[in-house]
């Protein structure tokens, strides 16, 4: 989905940063035949040696099909952990300096809400925070279980990307979850082979995914991300930007058992 959003970020938003930063281990690289040495583990080494100027980024960034351009994590556990962690625990800094005299918004694929995960600083740190799910009754549960923890937070803005199975349309179960955060929730994000192939580099065309329904349900979903968080040192939007509606208060969740969805008063 971090490609996804990148591939559709609108012109005003800035320039997207993709950052691959899940511990369990990177993908990017290996789909699109990338050098595995350059991207987080050129970063972390950068940290280290205490680099600061943010014109050094461009050494770490490599360049996707098309021209979108990622940081990428080692594919093997181990080593994407330790430089993740690397990362969560100063390096961010760094990377935040170098996107912000860009003027570039960074997106950033923390894997899964672990409360043990070394992304945890960054999840905490960020502008907006997307929770990518499917509307299945296990990661339902698992969304109730971490409500909590995700509200303790404080974060300026935070929403729920539901992404729809194949063979069958999940609108009915997204209006179940809407009752209860209301417009926190975003989608149905369309299931769509065809874009996926783009995005993990088993197909290449020239019109990447904007033609695709997957392209243009994101389309729609970033320029209201763009809307709601403005990206420093990005010039004004000339056009008139869709906005997100005001959030509603957070949902009070049971404290055991299944996740019951009642609608919120």
């Amino acid at each position: 989905m971090s490609l996804a959003l990148a591939d559709r970020w609108p012109v005003s938003g800035g320039n997207p940063l993709v950052v691959e930063a899940d511990p369990a281990g990177g993908d990017i690289a290996a789909r699109f035949a990338l050098a595995s040495g350059r991207g987080m583990v050129s970063l972390a080494a950068a940290g280290r040696r205490g680099d600061q100027p943010p014109q050094d980024l461009d050494e770490h960034v490599q360049e996707l099909p098309g021209g979108l351009e990622v940081l990428c994590t080692p594919a093997g556990a181990e080593q994407a952990r330790q430089v993740v962690t690397e990362l969560a625990s100063g390096v961010w800094t760094l990377l935040q300096a170098a996107a912000r005299a860009q003027g570039r918004p960074l997106i950033v694929d923390c894997g899964r809400l672990d409360p043990l995960s070394p992304t945890g600083s960054l999840v905490r740190a960020a502008d907006v925070l997307l929770l990518v799910m499917r509307p299945r009754d296990d990661e339902l549960s698992q969304l109730a279980a971490r409500m909590a923890v995700v509200q303790g937070w404080g974060l300026p803005a935070w929403h729920v990307l539901v992404v729809e199975g194949p063979g069958r349309a999940e609108s009915h179960r997204v209006r179940e979850i809407s009752r209860v955060l209301g417009s926190r929730v975003l989608g149905p994000v369309p299931y769509d082979t065809g874009a996926a192939d783009v995005l993990a580099g088993r197909r290449r065309t020239r019109a990447g995914i904007g033609r695709t329904r997957l392209g243009r349900t994101v389309a729609g979903i970033a320029d209201a991300l763009v809307a709601t968080v403005p990206v420093e040192a990005a010039p004004p939007a000339p056009q008139v930007r869709r906005e997100l509606p005001p959030l509603p208060p957070d949902p009070v969740w049971p404290q055991a058992g299944s996740p019951t969805w009642t609608e919120a008063s």
